[in-house]
């Protein structure tokens, strides 16, 4: 296999993330958060274990609408991921407000007075409730809590996507939710020449196709109740597609290719103008049924 180069990785996050931010220069002190999170995760090596499966239980499996990951005793190093989610709370402590969230955060880890096993547990399940209550006993910000572990998951469960995906080709999956992981769709992208639609997974980067002109929450086909919304002379290159039938919305870019996993946060953060507009016009972001986190209260990043 060959060894990444994690300092160019980085490097061409970094670049596309100060593009992002002359752009939008209201988006800085978000951007600068990610941005020292970048080196911590692009660099983190939790040796994840092989998952055992074959491409009939991957079929089984989706067939019933769960994802390869769900009810999986998968090889976790978790005090690898405890070392990680330490050094993430370290650098977002220095860079973030405020600070005395991010120190209690990182306090509790570091004293393990905050169980890393079974929040790592709870969040590879999709149980972000659970997440919620473990804050609340701790005092600690839900919302932080649960960003900053997921973000700690992602070196592993991007190499458990690249292990799992293979399996799945040509299994259909018209879900709002990832196949792989189990968390919400993130956005969707225009892909090729062909424009032919795929969802991504904020979580584990996975992409799935989906069928366009079709409601990705409620399945609506109903052209009179389906829309676009964007900005200026934008809609071509990135859009929020709404549904006036469960008012849920989705946003959209065109990309020649997939967007490797690292870039999606930082192109939904670039697009986040679209959610103040779908927003403002009564839609409300798409959220898996399978991904508690609207529930809890809390955003995925």
């Amino acid at each position: 296999m060959k060894k990444v180069d994690h300092s160019e990785v980085t490097a061409g996050l970094v670049k596309r993330l100060r593009t992002v931010v002359q752009e939008a220069p209201h988006l800085d002190e978000a951007a600068q958060l990610y941005e020292a999170m970048l080196p911590l995760l692009d660099a983190a090596d939790l040796d994840p274990a092989p998952v055992s499966m074959t491409a009939d239980q991957a079929r089984e499996k989706m067939g019933k609408g769960i994802p390869l990951l769900r009810d999986l005793d998968v090889g976790l190093n978790v005090d690898a991921v405890r070392g990680l989610m330490s050094d993430l709370a370290r650098a977002l402590e220095a860079k973030g407000r405020p600070k005395e969230a991010y120190r209690r955060l990182r306090i509790a880890i570091e004293k393990e007075t905050l169980e890393a096993g079974g929040l790592l547990s709870h969040i590879l399940a999709g149980e972000y409730d659970q997440v919620a209550s473990a804050a609340d006993a701790l005092a600690l910000d839900p919302g932080l809590l649960l960003s900053l572990a997921r973000n700690a998951l992602k070196p592993a469960l991007h190499t458990w996507c690249r292990q799992l995906s293979p399996l799945a080709e040509g299994i259909p999956w018209e879900k709002e939710f990832c196949f792989v992981c189990g968390a919400g769709v993130l956005l969707a992208e225009l892909q090729g020449n062909e424009q032919a639609m795929h969802l991504r997974c904020g979580q584990c980067g996975a992409d799935w196709p989906h069928r366009r002109l079709s409601c990705v929450q409620c399945g609506n086909e109903d052209h009179r109740t389906l829309g676009y919304l964007y900005a200026g002379d934008q809609r071509d290159k990135m859009r929020a597609e709404v549904c006036d039938k469960c008012k849920g919305y989705i946003k959209v870019i065109a990309t020649f290719a997939p967007t490797p996993a690292g870039l999606l946060t930082v192109e939904d953060l670039a697009t986040v103008h679209l959610d103040y507009i779908a927003e403002e016009h009564g839609y409300c972001r798409i959220a898996s049924g399978q991904d508690s986190c609207a529930k809890a209260g809390m955003q995925q990043t």
